[in-house]
């Protein structure tokens, strides 16, 4: 087993620095099965416990559960012990009770971003991850409703975001929406992560209407990887702010690494394209440079501030 360097710090700060936090590639993947998440989380799972109050209340961005559960799994599978895995099914079964009929895990609270997204709202990256996380517990426990909910999970991707769901468009093709924002915000790591889902069911619940839909995202994420690629770094999103998001080191070094994954899982000559510019930016100390300043700009530009978000022209519908 390759041993990983883990983050010392388990959450991004204000500027999202890849040198104080970062998410390295998964190394237990299996291209030709579902195993180990292709992105390490393990950073996010500190301890096995009880899930604290901020992953299962009312305001919860249940995210936080998922890749809790994520990254007990993965110490489970580096050998760290049982009760990791047991720490996963609890935060499975947590997700499980809070998930709605259609299959999406509510969000009750606006969301304090950098674009309004009032409540309520479902978001693409905890229904790809949540997904990836329940029939990774259905493996090992053989419990159906696991099973269920895993299929279920998928519902909103699969669903027009005018319907309710978080199926965006970008260059006329498919796009999951980690957050369904109108105008559409096509954030780049929270599809990449809702395209894992899809794979992982199809892969481990042998799916072929979920594959289909699997291998349309792919082909969408090819054919749009273009658009946030700047010249000398990528963009966050695409949300048509006033000044481009350029994304922070940490989610620059973090697409890196999901195409770097992705390329392993379902290989495709325009993501070793842009993993291997991208890779490069990173590397140059130029774009280093004009990426941190263009972000710092854009911070000032565009508060990330709820209240304010909402009072800006280009944020209203």
């Amino acid at each position: 087993m390759t041993k990983t360097t883990l983050s010392k710090r388990p959450n991004a700060g204000f500027w999202s620095n890849a040198k104080s936090f970062f998410l390295p590639v998964g190394t237990q993947m299996d291209p030709a099965g579902v195993r180990g998440y292709p992105i390490d989380l393990r950073v996010k799972a500190d301890t096995p416990r009880t899930l604290p109050a901020d992953m299962i209340g009312l305001d919860a961005l249940h995210v936080g559960a998922t890749q809790y559960g994520l990254g007990c799994y993965e110490r489970w599978l580096a050998g760290e012990g049982s009760e990791w895995l047991q720490a996963a099914v609890t935060a499975g079964r947590h997700l499980v009770g809070v998930q709605a009929p259609d299959g999406s895990w509510v969000h009750h609270d606006a969301l304090p971003h950098t674009f309004p997204l009032p409540p309520p709202w479902v978001s693409g990256i905890t229904q790809g991850q949540g997904a990836s996380l329940l029939v990774r517990l259905h493996a090992q426990t053989g419990d159906e409703a696991l099973e269920h909910a895993a299929r279920r999970a998928l519902l909103p991707l699969f669903t027009d975001q005018a319907d309710g769901g978080v199926r965006g468009e970008l260059g006329g093709r498919p796009w999951p929406e980690e957050y369904p924002t109108w105008p559409q915000s096509h954030v780049l790591n929270g599809a990449i992560f809702a395209l894992w889902g899809m794979r992982d069911v199809a892969l481990a619940l042998g799916a072929d209407d979920v594959q289909a839909q699997y291998e349309q995202g792919l082909e969408s994420l090819a054919a749009n990887l273009h658009r946030y690629d700047t010249g000398s770094w990528s963009l966050y999103s695409l949300f048509p702010h006033p000044i481009l998001n350029r994304a922070s080191s940490f989610y620059h070094g973090l697409h890196v690494n999901q195409l770097t994954a992705m390329q392993q899982l379902s290989p495709h000559p325009q993501f070793e394209t842009y993993r291997r510019r991208w890779a490069m930016y990173a590397g140059s100390r130029y774009s280093q440079t004009t990426a941190f300043a263009w972000k710092a700009a854009f911070r000032v530009i565009v508060p990330r501030n709820r209240l304010l978000a909402r009072t800006l022209p280009w944020a209203r519908r």
